[in-house]
């Protein structure tokens, strides 16, 4: 019985010295890894916020055991630093090899950098990517954070660390949300005041532990509560250079010019956008448009796609439309030309029309501009007028796929632009008319074969055109096709059939979401299961079904023109950027459609519409954050006072044997809490003695009281435990107070 007392208190007391270890351990780790963990959290968060909290508890995790290994090479010197040495080449190996593996699955050595810098020709979820900053990242922050806080203590070390989250921040183009960069910056003073091992006069133990008390914490509280105030509060001058403008420049460089970058607005690219993933907009405005058009929405070109690869369009340069407009072998047969010969055919048939297909031709000008932004292209409506020139240098040079080169416009040293053009208008009288003449394919080519004028021999062999070159059926699944045929079932005309695929979208439950990205990309899964996407999968949708159903159609990008500023002009942002649909209709020529449902253009005319409301909650926010911090100070400050309010209520309760024992115990905790000791070892004589001599009140009643009750099975009465309890209170100021050194 004996032995097996004696082996419980030696378990006990294994078990209090493992407790003991671990709780001075914690107590050296806690600031630095509570930064750390911040710092990776906000990392991860920049880069795939759905992960940031479970990438954050395995990193505190694997810091706090890479922090007690580190105890131990410490020890080591010579040997330790070669371990560590040889665990760094491993863990640097395995990122640049999980890099190496996940720029190979993508077949792009530039695929990593764009990545990082979070632009659009890379998805944003890259699992080997972010594994690789997750590891070789985190082990060189734990490594910077251990050294400079539990070896050789400096805070600009320490600094360097968080310096990394803001950098990163910065070049992805996003703003690292307030609350976020608040914690960071009360950590890093946190182990800067806390983890103080510069004062040699202290013990090596004392110099390490934690230092936590109230004036600490009250002192942090309230200059980052005050700095983060007025930091935030005070408008900053904004000052951006020419490469912060121009932020694809970088891009530029490294492609070594036009064509191939998928991710510059500034450039025309082989491949369209990914469909998913986030774009890292900051919602700048881009360039701006001003005409004297009556479209509430007018979609501004920058080029269209021929084939669907299943994953983003590709431009197939192996035929003619690849070649410019405006030679005189080639000369553009413009919505105006369409027109003009469909006039002509009616008036020489004798078919009458409620509308007259001329009077559907509607010139409009145009004027793009910005201090900022450069393009090579045009960025205009469809039916941008262009005229043929013989010098070497044309104004503009449009394709026979109508993307338009600014030619002598574009100035490649400037960071500006500013063009005045002319374009065909798309206005309802033009798609009324178009609806009104109600054609399918079938009866267009045969009213256009019946006819045998020139005008009707043009108007073929462009519709011809269209159909051959916007036809391909590549990656159009059964299912795709069958969907298409379904929804244009009860619709006769082509622009019936092309109204009826546009307006699929809004009527059955489809989601427009810039964060979504799902785990199955295909175009199929988009349109039967997620329904939840951005503009590039709907034009996408649009445009494959439109082609199963033998509609000439071809996938847009370019920019949806719908916000206004106070002046009346077009605010073009980079958010903007959009993609939509082009459909030949007979008898009209290319006509816009766009399939996207309308909350996108709501979601950014609320962030216009409702400036103050934002700006008003941004305040409001930020006030938060110091009335949580002030909050916090009171709390903290008034602490010790709401505790004992707390146990005076509980005081109440209970008879008074067991108040008595527990107004002696709350005596035990005042005195060691004030003293920052432990006396509940002490007699009643011994702290007895200990108050007289420290604080000079005794509370004499409670501890004969106490004595009696705890030792000599005395049962106190109602009287003698209120007169202790009064005693007590009386007492209490002294109790609490931190007694003099001497």
């Amino acid at each position: 019985m004996s032995f097996n007392t004696k082996s419980k208190d030696n378990n006990k007391s294994m078990g209090k010295a493992i407790l003991s270890r671990l709780s001075d351990k914690i107590s050296l780790y806690i600031c630095p890894m509570l930064l750390g963990a911040s710092i990776c959290f906000s990392v991860i968060y920049t880069f795939y916020k759905n992960l940031a909290i479970p990438y954050t508890l395995l990193f505190l995790i694997i810091e706090y055991f890479l922090f007690v290994f580190f105890d131990k090479l410490k020890s080591k010197k010579f040997i330790g630093g070669l371990i560590y040495t040889v665990i760094l080449i491993v863990v640097v190996g395995i990122s640049i090899f999980m890099t190496y593996i996940g720029t190979e699955q993508i077949g792009n050595w530039r695929a990593p950098m764009l990545w990082f810098y979070g632009l659009e020709e890379i998805d944003t979820f890259r699992p080997l990517f972010l594994n690789a900053v997750f590891i070789g990242g985190g082990f060189f922050i734990i490594s910077i954070l251990y050294y400079f806080t539990q070896v050789r203590y400096r805070t600009l070390g320490v600094m360097l660390c968080i310096l990394f989250p803001f950098v990163i921040y910065s070049r992805r183009v996003n703003v690292m949300p307030e609350f976020m960069a608040t914690v960071i910056v009360m950590l890093y003073l946190a182990v800067v005041v806390h983890n103080r091992r510069t004062d040699p006069a202290q013990q090596q133990r004392e110099r390490t532990m934690l230092k936590i008390d109230r004036s600490y914490i009250i002192s942090i509280a309230i200059f980052v509560s005050v700095t983060g105030t007025i930091t935030m509060m005070i408008e900053k001058p904004v000052y951006i250079s020419k490469l912060e403008r121009n932020a694809n420049y970088f891009d530029y460089a490294l492609t070594g010019g036009a064509g191939d970058m998928g991710s510059s607005l500034e450039e025309l690219q082989s491949t369209s956008s990914p469909r998913y993933g986030a774009k890292n907009y900051n919602g700048e405005p881009l360039f701006y448009f001003d005409t004297n058009g009556s479209n509430n929405v007018y979609y501004l070109r920058t080029q269209p796609y021929d084939k669907f690869n299943g994953d983003v369009w590709e431009i197939d340069y192996s035929n003619d439309r690849y070649i410019f407009f405006y030679t005189e072998e080639y000369p553009e047969y413009s919505i105006e030309d369409i027109l003009n010969d469909m006039q002509s055919i009616f008036d020489e048939s004798g078919t009458k029309t409620d509308i007259n297909p001329k009077s559907c031709i509607t010139v409009k000008d145009g004027r793009v501009y910005s201090d900022s932004f450069n393009p090579v292209y045009l960025p205009a409506p469809l039916g941008t007028i262009t005229e043929f020139s013989e010098l070497y240098s044309p104004r503009y040079i449009k394709f026979i796929q109508s993307s338009v080169y600014r030619g002598y416009q574009y100035d490649e040293e400037s960071s500006t632009f500013d063009d005045s053009f002319e374009f065909y208008d798309q206005t309802p009288e033009l798609y009324g008319y178009a609806k009104q003449l109600s054609f399918s394919a079938e009866d267009y080519i045969k009213f256009l074969s019946q006819n045998n004028s020139e005008a009707a021999e043009k108007l073929l062999e462009d519709y011809i055109s269209a159909s051959e070159l916007y036809s391909d059926k590549s990656n159009i699944s059964n299912e795709v096709a069958e969907l298409a045929v379904q929804i244009t079932e009860n619709s006769y005309s082509d622009i019936e059939k092309a109204f009826a695929l546009e307006q699929y979208f809004e009527q059955n439950g489809y989601i427009y979401d810039e964060d979504y990205v799902p785990d199955n990309q295909s175009i199929d899964y988009f349109i039967f299961d997620s329904k939840t996407g951005v503009c590039t999968s709907y034009a996408t949708a649009m445009t494959l079904m439109a082609r199963s159903i033998n509609l000439p159609a071809r996938y847009v990008e370019g920019f949806a023109a719908f916000e206004k500023s106070d002046e009346d002009t077009f605010v073009i942002r980079d958010k903007h950027a959009h993609a939509f649909v082009e459909v030949y209709i007979p008898g009209a020529g290319w006509l816009t459609f766009d399939p996207t449902v309308s909350d996108y253009m709501e979601i950014t005319q609320d962030d216009k519409s409702s400036n103050f409301f934002v700006a008003f909650l941004q305040v409001i926010g930020r006030f938060l954050i110091v009335i949580v911090v002030a909050v916090f100070v009171i709390f903290i400050w008034l602490s010790d006072r709401i505790i004992e309010c707390i146990f005076r209520i509980r005081q109440m309760f209970g008879n008074p044997k067991e108040k008595t024992l527990r107004l002696y115990a709350n005596v035990i905790k005042l005195i060691n809490f004030s003293s920052n000791s432990d006396y509940s070892s002490y007699t009643v004589n011994m702290l007895r003695e200990y108050i007289n001599s420290t604080r000079g009140a005794a509370p004499e009643q409670l501890l004969q009281l106490f004595e009696r009750t705890a030792f000599g099975g005395y049962n106190p009465t109602s009287e003698e435990y209120r007169n202790a309890y009064l005693e007590y209170k009386k007492c209490y100021k002294y109790l609490r107070k931190i007694p003099d050194k001497t």
